[in-house]
């Protein structure tokens, strides 16, 4: 045994259709003497969990009261939200940890994607099909971007950004020192401050008990009329409704979705007719090259583990993140 009391070697359930072959024979190397299986059905994990130490994946309920000495999970998935969690897993004492930054890149280019189409007028060029011309463009260098959620997406995004001139405002509950390109950081009091001087809000906020219909009525009453509405986090965060309510009263100039509430976002929804919201399908993460991230930090916290040491990307279980 180590120092902090966990096993030199262990016994891990790759439990998730995410885990590579290869990552077995790739976990014995990176912890000579630890023992790695592939169960990607939950139900196979049933004869294993009992003896299993660490699973990456799910671990339902049901087999969670069968891990007897079960100490760390590796959710196979950046943000977890609320789903992912339960009671008796929340007051174990079992570490949690996840991907988180395995898509900064991804996320953040989606959002300012979003943010270029409607500074570009792409919203009301693209669907015409015919030589007419309209509004014009959106001067950057003089319009102010509100990032909620300043994490890895968020602070690429923060970057991003400013190469276009932008002034860059951000509100985050942790993060304490302002990332690059980021004019001014703050704590969610100021929130409602924020929003009166933005004429874009994106937000890269994970899903939380805080951020749970976050953005409702009230909050985009408070944003600038005319400001845009960009969204890459947890359609959780929104109340769906009352974003329809403030597009329709024209109050704000448009909004950018790849997340919703619920998804898939119904047939029927108000949204899809709506000529100033673009709308992809929760696709802003595809393409990512998430399995080489993934693997290199599943095995450096196979070998923390093994060594007693911190694990990293270790999630608040309350706060679900």
């Amino acid at each position: 045994m180590s120092l902090l009391g966990y096993p030199m070697s262990f016994t891990i359930l790759l439990m998730s259709a995410d885990a590579d072959p290869s990552w077995p024979e790739k976990i014995r190397q990176a912890v000579p003497g630890a023992v790695a299986k592939l169960c990607s059905d939950p139900k196979d994990a049933a004869a294993e969990i009992e003896a299993a130490d660490a699973v990456f994946g799910t671990v339902p309920p049901e087999l969670f009261t069968r891990a007897k000495r079960l100490r760390w999970i590796c959710a196979a998935r950046g943000g977890l939200g609320g789903a992912y969690f339960y009671e008796a897993l929340t007051t174990s004492d079992v570490v949690v940890t996840g991907m988180q930054g395995s898509y900064n890149d991804h996320l953040s280019t989606h959002a300012v994607a979003f943010l270029l189409a409607f500074a570009r007028r792409f919203d009301h060029y693209l669907p015409q099909k015919r030589w007419q011309r309209g509004p014009g463009m959106i001067d950057l260098p003089t319009k102010t971007v509100l990032i909620v959620g300043v994490g890895g997406a968020g602070s690429e995004a923060s970057k991003q950004c400013s190469v276009f001139g932008m002034r860059v405002l951000g509100i985050d509950p942790r993060v304490a020192d302002r990332p690059a390109g980021m004019d001014r950081l703050a704590t969610p009091d100021r929130l409602e401050e924020f929003l009166s001087e933005a004429d874009f809000v994106i937000v890269t906020t994970p899903e939380t008990p805080d951020t749970l219909g976050l953005f409702n009525g009230t909050l985009f009453a408070r944003m600038k009329r005319g400001a845009y509405f960009i969204n890459i986090a947890r359609g959780k965060c929104v109340v769906t409704e009352d974003l329809i309510a403030a597009l329709q009263s024209g109050h704000l100039a448009g909004a950018g979705l790849d997340v919703v509430d619920p998804e898939p976002l119904p047939a029927d929804s108000l949204l899809w007719d709506m000529p100033n919201v673009l709308i992809t399908p929760h696709v802003a993460i595809l393409g990512t090259p998430y399995r080489q991230k993934w693997e290199a930090t599943l095995l450096e916290n196979c070998r923390r583990f093994a060594a007693g040491q911190p694990l990293i990307n270790v999630i608040d279980k309350r706060a679900w993140f």
